[in-house]
């Protein structure tokens, strides 16, 4: 049976009866002695890692972890049912985050516990805030419990001094102290991170915001202490590292579902938000595809992918992934048709991105929204969208669609309101237009369709879109375009019109 720790009272009984057992029977928990350590000869100790994002999604867990702390490792990033998982060729088992909304079954308490009795190491990053990391490490008999703003210090095993946080950190509270070895402490003599053996392996228990969590992985803070320590937590159990390990990818994460021609996979976690998302999405195509005018791209957004993650989603041209909680869904749903229609609209425009790409696909959904009876919503953020860059830019001539002046005396935008100007720009364009033409949306992408295509122009610039939106109004825009910033001209474009 599938319990999921937070989805009613009966399943936290389960969990808690669970935990419970294995705190009362686990498998000889004991301190680790640091002080005679060699880190320079651990390092050479070879990795097999993987880091769960099937929990909980983010583009930094996606390899960023990997690559900022495990250079020269075996890395993967598995999305699918985490108890179902084979583990004999790895060693170490990275768990950065838990939604509350998909927590850890009774299946992965006992697959996770079972890895580290047999050799493994996993490290459970979080704060007093995640509930489903603080249950899982009791089982380990660890707690996240008071926040604490002091100054952080490495205990004197030989690791660097300098500690790097992101924010507060989390005290930790431990069942039997005498089990575990703290690795840093606050100036107050608080465990922030700390590691202890159980059974044949080990476990390192530590705050999120000691280790990086940039998409882009550019802070790759406290490596001193995470290299040596990874390579520690991880050096009870010997791998072959000629031989491969699997984790489960897009297309394996344990449930798909078929429905008007869509794809649809999730793991066993999300469950009980699949058939609310399924119906919105089915919900949402035909009148996506009545705005934008044309049928998805061949081969483009047939897939979708649910993510355990209230925070965002990405197109990958044939899949499209779908965080399950945006905007307070399933309690609210017009902030996801706004959503499932962004991401979806990045696919429909293959194989050329649009020069406003991320603007135009929150703006289809806006009008998505309004078709399926926001109406009122979708004005509210197309008009806030819109005043933020006249505040910036009041006549809309002043910066060129990224920012940059286009004109003498006018200084250069400062960074933080690039972003602003760009959507709000665009946003106010696209109004221009609709005002001339309701249907300009559909009119523009049927021309894109027919005169953008693939291997027939270079690249889809400035030039090739204002050609195409002038075929789409019917009369040649390229003189507007220049007026409001555009470095535009209609003999540079590659697509032609009368």
């Amino acid at each position: 049976m599938n319990v999921l720790g937070n989805r009613n009272t009966f399943g936290f009984v389960l969990l808690w009866s669970f935990l419970s057992f294995v705190s009362c029977n686990s498998r000889k928990q004991a301190c680790w002695d640091l002080d005679n350590i060699v880190w320079d000869e651990l390092v050479s100790h070879p990795i097999h890692a993987i880091s769960d994002l099937s929990h909980a999604f983010s583009f930094y867990a996606d390899g960023r972890f990997g690559l900022q702390y495990l250079n020269g490792q075996k890395y993967l990033s598995n999305w699918g049912n985490l108890y179902d998982l084979d583990f004999e060729n790895v060693n170490l088992l990275i768990l950065l985050d838990c939604e509350n909304g998909s927590s850890y079954t009774i299946q992965d308490i006992r697959k996770i516990t079972d890895f580290v009795s047999n050799g493994g190491g996993v490290v459970i990053l979080g704060n007093q805030f995640r509930q489903a990391q603080n249950e899982l490490a009791k089982c380990f008999g660890a707690s996240f419990a008071t926040e604490s703003t002091n100054q952080l210090l490495t205990v004197d095993c030989g690791l660097s001094e300098d500690v790097i946080s992101q924010g507060n950190v989390t005290h930790i509270n431990f069942e039997n102290p005498e089990y575990w070895t703290p690795i840093v402490k606050t100036m107050d003599g608080n465990a922030v991170l700390a590691i202890s053996k159980y059974g044949k392996g080990s476990v390192v228990v530590g705050n999120r915001s000691l280790a990086g969590s940039n998409p882009d992985g550019s802070d790759s803070i406290n490596y001193k202490i995470w290299k040596p320590l990874l390579h520690l937590v991880s050096s009870g159990k010997s791998i072959n590292e000629k031989a491969s390990f699997a984790v489960k990818e897009w297309d394996d994460l344990g449930n798909t579902v078929s429905k008007f021609g869509l794809t649809v996979n999730y793991s066993d976690y999300l469950l009980p938000y699949a058939d609310a998302m399924i119906n919105l999405t089915v919900r949402c195509m035909p009148v996506i595809e009545k705005r934008m005018g044309v049928s998805l791209s061949k081969g483009m957004g047939s897939t979708i992918m649910l993510l355990a993650s209230g925070g965002g989603g990405f197109s990958a041209g044939n899949v499209i992934a779908l965080a399950v909680w945006w905007g307070g869904f399933p309690e609210r749903e017009e902030p996801m048709i706004e959503f499932i229609t962004h991401e979806s609209v990045h696919s429909w425009v293959l194989p050329y991105a649009e020069i406003w790409n991320e603007p135009i696909a929150t703006y289809v959904g806006d009008l998505v929204m309004a078709d399926m009876g926001y109406e009122e919503e979708s004005a509210k953020l197309i008009t806030a969208c819109i005043e933020r860059a006249r505040l910036i830019d009041p006549t809309f001539s002043l910066y060129d669609i990224n920012g940059k002046s286009v004109k003498d005396g006018v200084p250069e935008l400062p960074s933080d309101k690039v972003n602003d100007l760009h959507w709000g720009k665009s946003f106010w364009i696209f109004e221009q237009l609709r005002k001339e033409n309701p249907d300009f949306l559909a009119d523009y992408f049927r021309a894109k369709r027919e005169y953008a295509i693939e291997g027939e122009i270079q690249n889809y610039d400035e030039n090739n879109t204002v050609a195409v939106l002038s075929i789409a109004m019917k009369r040649d825009l390229f003189p507007w375009f220049r007026s409001i910033g555009f470095d535009v001209d209609r003999n540079a474009a590659e697509i032609k019109f009368d």
